[in-house]
């Protein structure tokens, strides 16, 4: 295998699309890595890429839950028994897309009284030991050609009454691969905001915005609208689907036109 693909909380929504994208335009001579907690829902991903690429991938699964305080040689020791130093010598391009996520609401006061450590594991914490340990396993002098990508967020920016936990954690992940594109020059780095996407991630927000009413300010184009999170929005269609974000992603990633560091919206 020439190319090895890594995603993370692939077993739903966002991640499980951008999985069969990959999967999809790289059908030939690709290694995948897929992590999530659920694992009957990464057998299904799993099942339907071995379909679409005629079992010319290989595809690994991970059972992870990222919450855990795992240290940055945990995940190094997950790379090493995944594959041989053989077959990573054999890689010739890395693609990693850090996916996976919570959402945390509630008061600034609210969040400081529950376990601030669990929720920035799971947001931040767990996506910094990641790539370092990948940055370890697969270095630069070893597989150059590398690409990187933050699944980031419109929270990254927009600071949320009741939505710190998520912003702070967001803006966070957004400047930790600002600071890694400066660090490894030759990589692609990306921080790519998917839209407002059908997710669970989104029901979940549809919910709590119903009940703390009119807490969104979105900006598009530098003009300010106002978008009314609600069950009424979710149903009435407007928002992204996973297939058409996880299609816009891995286009960019193809063109290979984007400054490293930079941030790209839906």
């Amino acid at each position: 295998m020439k190319r090895l693909i890594i995603v993370t909380g692939s077993s739903r929504g966002i991640g499980r699309s951008i999985a069969l994208e990959l999967n999809r335009i790289y059908d030939r001579e690709s290694a995948f890595l897929l992590l999530a907690r659920d694992l009957d829902s990464l057998e299904s991903v799993k099942n339907q890429m071995v379909i679409d690429s005629e079992a010319k991938n290989q595809i690994h699964l991970v059972q992870i839950d990222f919450s855990a305080q795992y240290e940055m040689t945990d995940y190094f020791s997950i790379l090493k028994n995944t594959f041989t130093s053989t077959q990573v010598e054999k890689f010739r391009e890395v693609i990693a897309i850090y996916n996976h996520g919570t959402l945390e609401f509630g008061s600034v006061s609210l969040i400081a009284q529950e376990n601030l450590r669990q929720k920035f594991e799971t947001n931040l914490f767990s996506i910094w030991s990641f790539l370092s340990a990948l940055n370890l396993f697969i270095p630069a002098t070893l597989t150059p050609k590398q690409t990187h990508v933050n699944i980031s967020s419109g929270y990254a920016n927009e600071p949320v009454a009741n939505w710190s936990g998520h912003c702070c954690a967001r803006s966070a992940r957004d400047m930790l691969f600002k600071c890694f594109a400066l660090e490894q020059p030759g990589f692609k780095i990306l921080n790519y905001e998917p839209g407002i996407v059908y997710t669970d991630m989104l029901k979940q927000a549809c919910q709590f915005s119903t009940d703390y009413k009119g807490i969104k300010l979105f900006k598009k184009n530098r003009i300010e609208f106002h978008l009314k999170y609600s069950k009424e929005g979710y149903n009435n269609g407007k928002f992204t689907k996973p297939e058409d974000t996880a299609r816009k992603l891995v286009e960019i990633i193809r063109a290979n036109t984007f400054a490293t560091g930079s941030k790209i919206k839906f």
